[in-house]
């Protein structure tokens, strides 16, 4: 975007919270965000959200699978442990991936299919990407300080 857009949304922002007027944003890219937006006044709280943990895999394949022919005593914990960092929207294309193949031998979606699946699908969030994110949050909170902070110092010695 342009300097003026940028400036003006700046702006726009500007301590809106007391016009009762909330801002909530979200991103996957979280080392692109400008860090005028995230001034107080602005984007005030900053949240977290990691990869589902076992319960939440578990849970989601449950959700995903309800509604379609499955065989019976598919183990879905076994899924949510062969899933480890694994996003739901990946979790989602497996359950999708699964069905197709289980339509196309004219079968159900048996556990085996899935498993067969999630071996061929890496994660869209890899080791690099969530180490990245975890460094992003500690600094977000406060935890360490920025690394590469060539700014000047400001203020007495």
């Amino acid at each position: 975007m342009n300097t003026s857009a940028v400036n003006e949304f700046l702006a726009q922002m500007n301590n809106c919270g007391e016009d009762g007027i909330f801002i909530v944003g979200a991103t996957n890219r979280p080392n692109a965000i400008d860090p005028a937006i995230l001034r107080s006044g602005r984007l005030d709280k900053h949240i977290y959200l990691p990869p589902p943990d076992f319960e939440a895999r578990k849970l989601m394949f449950e959700l995903y699978l309800k509604k379609r022919p499955t065989e019976i005593g598919i183990n879905y914990d076994t899924l949510a442990k062969a899933t480890e960092n694994f996003v739901s929207s990946d979790i989602k294309f497996i359950s999708d991936e699964a069905a197709r193949k289980a339509l196309k031998e004219k079968s159900r979606i048996s556990e085996e299919i899935i498993l067969e699946i999630i071996k061929g699908k890496k994660s869209s969030l890899s080791q690099e990407q969530l180490q990245e994110y975890l460094q992003i949050k500690a600094r977000m909170e406060g935890e360490t300080q920025p690394e590469n902070n060539n700014r000047p110092r400001i203020g007495f010695k």
